[in-house]
């Protein structure tokens, strides 16, 4: 299951990013590209950067922009359940224009045919994500490389709900599930969410306490029971079903270290002190300076990816130095001199790759950095304890990552590029470069030869 949502990713693909379609965003000016920065949320300098920069923004973030949610593919099934990819060969550029607008294509614009086009991809995409999250219903987010590998095609690369097979549960799921009316009340009033006297069902106290959690914790898992705390973390593999919960305090320090949403930036996961000490630290504001938390959130999102400790937190200071000196920009005596200030100083001054400032772990909240850490094969007890060290070491596997999956596709594609059509054979030539058994099947049909031979 895991080689086809991989091999649909891989003909998906084919069309639109390994051939020789250029993007729409590629034509798009400066500010195109930031309204399609800010409407997929993606935080754009407030220093009007180059129109390079952000086409590497809009780059690094236009597939997850394309993917399905599970919320997203109900919505779009409406839509696709009765057709059949041939039928946009039928349509006019007016309807396909409007389609593809209600598909979440932003701006589609050239001749039918390209519209055309948008729009059997965009079928293509509906057909893998509806075959992928079928598949993810049954799993969990620490499987397999492989299975992470199909989670980050689907953008499901992390549980940002609490996935444990199975719905939260009102009656025993939350902290607050086995209160009574009495404490439920109490509570409530004392926050303020419920004046004095009011009345108010059970059903309705509950709805309220949600909302209250949803509204003032930095994390949903805070409102959850020790029970669903424990079953959540069994559930991910952080820890051994057959043991007990552990006191609360060390669910929710466990929680902490892995729990994550998808679309979460680090910073999100601050608390007002910390945003307003970066602020500080990097000039944005003065100490004195007060502003409630939106403002300060909004002031990281604009120059968090502009800091210099952003992009060089993630290199060690021997991966500046060679770098300097392979680049020659200085000798290796002189590296070996230079100070930290002084290796990013020069480094930052030099390097004139725009992805290494848009390089998506960058923003990762340390929860997902950890987990991601996890799956490429570091143990726990071995993961680095600090933000500098998380990011050192998935700079190191997330480019390694991308190489091969690059070179993966890249394979696929000659294959598929290099014939009309695509025919059983081709499809097991494809298959064999997925899983990694062309050579073990090489081997088996020459052994059947070798068999056959010494048998006539």
């Amino acid at each position: 299951m895991r080689l086809s949502i991989l091999l649909l990713f891989a003909l998906g693909a084919q069309a639109s990013w390994f051939g020789s379609d250029t993007p729409a965003y590629q034509s798009w000016d400066t500010q195109q590209l930031t309204t399609w920065l800010e409407q997929h949320n993606v935080p754009v300098p407030s220093k009007a950067p180059p129109r390079e920069h952000l086409i590497d923004l809009v780059k690094a973030n236009w597939v997850s922009a394309q993917q399905y949610t599970d919320e997203t593919l109900r919505a779009a099934q409406q839509s696709f359940q009765h057709l059949s990819e041939a039928a946009f060969e039928t349509w006019d550029e007016s309807t396909l224009r409007q389609f593809l607008l209600d598909q979440g294509v932003v701006a589609p614009a050239g001749p039918r045919e390209k519209l055309v086009q948008l729009a059997r991809q965009r079928y293509k995409d509906y057909q893998s994500a509806a075959s992928s999250l079928s598949y993810q219903a049954s799993t969990n987010l620490y499987g397999s490389p492989g299975h992470q590998a199909t989670q980050s095609i689907s953008s499901k690369f992390a549980a940002a709900t609490a996935d444990v097979g199975r719905r939260i549960d009102d009656s025993k799921d939350y902290v607050y599930s086995t209160w009574d009316d009495n404490r439920l009340r109490a509570f409530l009033e004392e926050k303020g969410v419920l004046k004095i006297k009011q009345e108010a069902t059970r059903d309705d106290m509950l709805r309220l306490m949600r909302e209250y959690f949803s509204k003032t914790a930095l994390a949903p898992y805070h409102a959850w029971s020790d029970s669903y705390l424990h079953e959540w973390l069994v559930s991910h593999g952080l820890a051994e079903p057959t043991a007990a919960p552990a006191a609360r305090p060390s669910l929710l320090e466990r929680m902490k270290l892995y729990h994550f949403d998808l679309a979460q930036k680090v910073w999100q996961t601050w608390s007002d002190s910390e945003l307003h000490t970066w602020l500080v630290h990097h000039g944005l504001v003065k100490s004195d300076e007060q502003a409630d938390r939106e403002k300060l959130e909004k002031l990281v999102a604009e120059n968090y990816a502009n800091a210099h400790d952003t992009v060089w937190s993630a290199w060690r200071d021997s991966d500046i130095r060679d770098w300097l000196v392979e680049h020659g920009y200085v000798d290796d005596a002189k590296a070996r001199a230079m100070s930290r200030p002084q290796l990013v100083k020069t480094i930052n001054a030099k390097y004139t790759d725009v992805s290494a400032r848009t390089a998506p772990y960058l923003v990762w909240p340390d929860a997902r950095l950890r987990a991601f850490l996890r799956e490429h094969g570091i143990a726990e007890d071995a993961l680095p304890t600090s933000r500098p060290g998380l990011l050192q070491e998935a700079r190191i596997r997330y480019t390694l990552t991308t190489t091969r999956a690059e070179a993966l596709l890249q394979k696929l594609v000659h294959l598929l590029n290099s014939g009309i059509e695509i025919a059983e054979e081709k499809f097991v030539q494809a298959f064999e470069i997925l899983s990694g058994t062309s050579e073990k099947t090489k081997e088996k049909a020459d052994s059947a030869k070798a068999k056959v031979e010494s048998e006539l």
